[in-house]
């Protein structure tokens, strides 16, 4: 083999590792459950969240069709709700929607982005919208009770929604004086 060779192959050899120590540091390394247990960990702290964030976008991105996804999903379109960067949740909710469809996670993330429409963004069409399509969806869930309230007071003050008047019209109760004996045991 001569110099041209050598230099190739050790040209070759240098770039794999360079490969090999951008991969490792990008965690594309870690298994699933490191993914995900470090990216949970790591988005519950303020001061690192946002590498959580990107721990469990790494996730997503790797293991798709790993059943704690929707919850990854979810949690990182929440946290965009939360910060007001509402493009990226509602891409976040969604990409839950369409591609894990028959999750609880999907079901719960239509009503966060029909919230977020109503609530945050203060968009009535596209909250009525995605809450018209969650109760058309969803009749039975535990949550349609609350999409139907939202949908009957878009655009009203809450002070004016129609349940707040009707608990407001109630005669209040005065609570019960609290016992001081002891339990029977």
């Amino acid at each position: 083999m001569g110099m041209n060779g050598w230099i190739k192959r050790s040209g070759a050899v240098a770039f794999l590792g360079a490969a090999l120590l951008v991969s490792l540091a990008t965690g594309c390394g870690k298994s699933a459950d490191t993914l995900y247990r470090e990216g949970k960990e790591l988005i519950g702290k303020p001061e690192t969240q946002a590498q959580g964030m990107e721990a469990l976008a790494e996730f997503e991105k790797r293991f798709p069709k790993d059943p704690r996804t929707p919850e990854v999903i979810l949690a990182v379109a929440t946290i965009h709700q939360s910060e007001r960067k509402f493009a990226d949740a509602e891409a976040g909710y969604a990409r839950l929607m369409e591609k894990y469809p028959e999750t609880a996670e999907a079901y719960k993330g239509m009503f966060l982005l029909g919230y977020m429409y109503y609530e945050d963004m203060k968009d009535a069409g596209q909250a009525t919208e995605v809450l018209n399509r969650f109760v058309d969806t969803y009749p039975d869930s535990g949550l349609t009770v609350s999409a139907k309230v939202l949908l009957e007071n878009i655009g009203l003050p809450v002070e004016q929604w129609s349940t707040v008047k009707n608990i407001m019209a109630q005669p209040a109760h005065a609570p019960e004086a609290a016992s001081t004996t002891p339990a029977a045991k």
